[in-house]
């Protein structure tokens, strides 16, 4: 895989990788990334599966631009669409139920939470300067079918308030990994998937460590990164 990168402004980090390999992409036809800065997701899905057809939705004139040269870098123009808009005005880009998978990596922190960067780049994908979180999980209901999945990675600070948030598009937990830098750190992130109008019981994931005792990779983040 090769990417083009800011020198300066939006990088996509570690948060984006882990995410792009939680779902299960069997059965998968159709996937929405919501926010796709760069376009890292829909590749790494797609480099997962050549079954699956993935469209990244990006706010940012500079980062939609972006990823359209990394999905042109790759000759992946066939599978990967970029749509330049408002994930809130979602309707106007892709018909309600129209996807079996919606993942997003979304701005971590509230308006009032931690610094904004002078970066506008950096301080949109960080920070809910253009979409709150609520609005997000009620756009990935308009979007999905039913039986369709939304995966998230987010911090654990916030973990109540978005299993709060799923029960309003109808969404049930069906898993949940949690993620520590080393073994013996607290988990300070997670991966979550829900499904429209699911059944069945929540699974906890065992963890995903990130460093080993040698504050290398662990053996399956290196595998990630070796199969991309």
């Amino acid at each position: 895989m090769k990417l083009i990168q800011a020198r300066r402004g939006y990088r996509f980090s570690l948060d984006a990788v882990l995410l792009a390999h939680f779902p299960d992409l069997s059965g998968v036809s159709h996937g929405v990334d919501l926010g796709t800065g760069s376009g890292i997701i829909p590749l790494l899905l797609a480099f997962r599966s050549p079954f699956i057809r993935i469209t990244g939705i990006e706010i940012q004139e500079s980062l939609a631009e972006r990823a359209h040269r990394n999905v042109a870098l790759n000759g992946l123009q066939d599978r990967i669409t970029i749509i330049k808009g408002d994930i809130k005005e979602i309707h106007q880009f892709l018909s309600a139920e129209s996807c079996d998978l919606v993942i997003s990596n979304p701005p971590f922190y509230k308006i009032n939470e931690g610094h904004i960067s002078e970066n506008e780049e950096q301080s949109i994908a960080r920070h809910e300067l253009q979409i709150k979180l609520a609005e997000l999980i009620e756009k990935a209901g308009y979007l999905l079918q039913k039986g369709g999945r939304l995966a998230l990675i987010h911090r654990v600070e916030r973990m109540m308030e978005i299993f709060e948030l799923i029960k309003k598009p109808l969404f049930v937990p069906k898993k949940i990994r949690m993620i520590h830098s080393r073994i013996d750190e607290p988990a300070r992130l997670f991966l979550l998937e829900v499904q429209k109008q699911g059944r069945g019981q929540l699974s906890v994931l065992p963890p995903l460590i990130i460093y080993n005792q040698n504050n290398e990779y662990s053996p399956e983040l290196q595998a990630y990164y070796k199969n991309s």
